[in-house]
């Protein structure tokens, strides 16, 4: 995670879920009001790949979005046969107004 004006963008370390809350609070947002992250963790039920339904990863405000330049959070699991799986998640790419303006083309590459 990067805020505005802050360092660190692809060198950013990665972080546990409380380490973001501790830096969204000191830029002035809180739990709840500001933003509501998803803390994934061992046995977290994940949906299976042959449907339509989602699992939510958070909810951010627009004063969140306006303030974090990049949250990014890396899901890793183990399926049942053994085989393992990572994806990054871009949380707040699609939440610019530059990407959802109307006529856009689509933001997944």
């Amino acid at each position: 995670m990067v805020l505005r004006g802050g360092s660190g963008g692809a060198g950013a370390p990665w972080v546990a879920v409380p380490d973001v809350v501790s830096t969204l609070a000191a830029a002035g947002l809180s739990v709840g009001r500001g933003y509501q992250l998803i803390d994934f963790g061992a046995g977290f039920p994940l949906v299976g790949t042959g449907n339509y339904d989602t699992v939510p990863v958070g909810v951010f405000s627009r004063r969140c979005v306006e303030l974090v330049d990049v949250l990014h959070i890396r899901v890793r699991v183990t399926d049942v046969v053994g085989d393992s799986h990572e994806r990054v998640l871009d949380c707040v790419r699609g939440a610019r107004a530059g990407h959802s303006a109307p006529g856009e083309g689509p933001v997944n590459e």
